[in-house]
């Protein structure tokens, strides 16, 4: 029995397996999934429009993006990058070829609402993510894909080149 249970951990992904930097499927934004101290938290780290069209309804044309759709009066000027996506994943391994962080919360922007969500790995370097309301039969799976950091200070391509 204890032989059994070792193999199921062993070919689990580690729990630290969703961190990294993660393409949105519409390929509108880049996530960073960090663990900190066993809390998984992502974050916006990249957006491929990340200021308000010219013509935005509201008047803010040109200027970056906010969470203004956020219910909280005092938290609609929060800037869209570094704005946390997901918090509270419990990570489970479910049995050999199945693990998954569980009963998170991720936010949509776009709403300004919190749903409860689960992820998992549908290979390494594909995570499927579920959101919903209370019921995850009745919820909706998105796909990202996991890429390189996008923030040009990371790359060792995006230094001054005039200083050679």
């Amino acid at each position: 029995m204890a032989l059994a249970s070792m193999a199921v951990l062993a070919e689990a992904p580690a729990p630290d397996a969703i961190t990294g930097f993660w393409r949105t499927e519409k390929g509108g934004a880049v996530i960073h999934v960090v663990d900190d101290r066993g809390d998984f938290v992502a974050r916006i780290v990249w957006l491929k429009q990340p200021r308000y069209p010219a013509d935005d309804p509201h008047g803010m044309g040109g200027q970056p993006l906010v969470d203004r759709h956020n219910p909280d009066p005092g938290k609609r000027d929060r800037p869209m990058i570094g704005l946390r996506m997901i918090k509270d994943l419990d990570y489970h391994v479910l049995d050999n070829d199945h693990a998954r962080w569980e009963n998170g919360r991720v936010y949509d922007p776009d709403r300004g609402k919190w749903f409860d969500c689960d992820l998992w790995l549908a290979d390494p370097n594909h995570l499927k993510l579920r959101g919903y309301v209370g019921i995850r039969a009745l919820g909706k799976t998105t796909t990202w894909t996991r890429v390189a950091d996008p923030r040009p200070a990371s790359r060792p391509d995006a230094m001054d080149q005039s200083k050679s």
